[in-house]
């Protein structure tokens, strides 16, 4: 994707989507698999208020708000995890509500990797993807699976990792003083699609008594050489995993989304 000339997001469902692609990269942050010796994860279910903070005239986007709910929980030797997202785009030519239940399932030792969404649109088609992935061993390639909304089959880069691994290993190196790393990952919020991911982190704060870091995170088209990014995200995350301040910055225009609510869920039992 070429953000070179971006006349595609003109299109309305290209916000969406891109948002929770982004998203879905985000997320784990809150729900990573790392060593209790380090970090102390809160299973949790989380309310987001998302606003168009900037930008938008160049091309006639007028307002974004709606609402983000993200719901996280410990299947033992799987991470569930659901995101909810309700979105209403007014641009100078009309409206578009959309709202969007993605599903993700990931296998702890990141072998496999699972996605569902559906997405109703007003006005629009409801559209649906689903779709599973292997990751590589020193035996087999790495292999996506799309299901929906054609089947189809494509390898998966070698050094491709699923989006909890990817999180699990940007803290831990980010508590071990790493402030610039680079993934590739799968996440299938856009079919076969695999993203170069590049973070920077920033200096640790304290905020309440828990630390917290601000990161910038950058997602490419694996392997596309482009300059500028599809999305850049600015978060800063607390050190038990939870997101209290997040910005999505499409280049155009950037959204905002402030925690509004957050509960506590019950740890898993195994």
């Amino acid at each position: 994707m070429n953000l070179g000339g971006r006349a595609y997001l003109m299109e309305p469902m290209y916000i969406r989507k891109v948002f929770l692609s982004s998203m879905v990269g985000l997320l784990v942050l809150i729900s990573m698999p790392v060593s209790s010796e380090t970090i102390t994860l809160l299973p949790h279910r989380a309310v987001y208020e998302m606003t168009l903070e900037s930008g938008g005239d160049a091309i006639g986007l007028v307002s974004v708000h709606g609402g983000l709910v993200i719901e996280v929980e410990d299947r033992c030797d799987t991470w569930s995890v659901r995101q909810r997202v309700l979105m209403q785009i007014l641009r100078e030519d009309g409206g578009l509500v959309t709202t969007s239940i993605y599903d993700s399932f990931e296998a702890k030792d990141g072998t496999w990797y699972r996605f569902e969404d559906e997405t109703i649109n007003d006005p629009g088609p409801t559209e649906k993807s689903s779709g599973e992935a292997v990751a590589a061993t020193d035996l087999n390639s790495g292999s996506i699976t799309i299901e929906e909304p054609e089947v189809s089959r494509h390898d998966m880069p070698q050094e491709a990792i699923f989006p909890m691994e990817h999180m699990s290993d940007l803290l831990v190196r980010a508590l071990a003083g790493e402030r610039f790393m680079s993934h590739v990952i799968f996440d299938g919020t856009d079919g076969a699609t695999v993203n170069d991911v590049t973070t920077i982190v920033g200096k640790a704060e304290t905020i309440d008594g828990q630390t917290a870091w601000p990161m910038r995170l950058a997602f490419f088209d694996h392997g596309s050489g482009e300059e500028l990014p599809n999305v850049e995200i600015n978060a800063l995350l607390r050190d038990d995993g939870v997101a209290l301040e997040l910005a999505f910055d499409y280049g155009d225009f950037i959204i905002r989304s402030d925690l509004r609510e957050l509960e506590t869920l019950a740890e898993g039992g195994c």
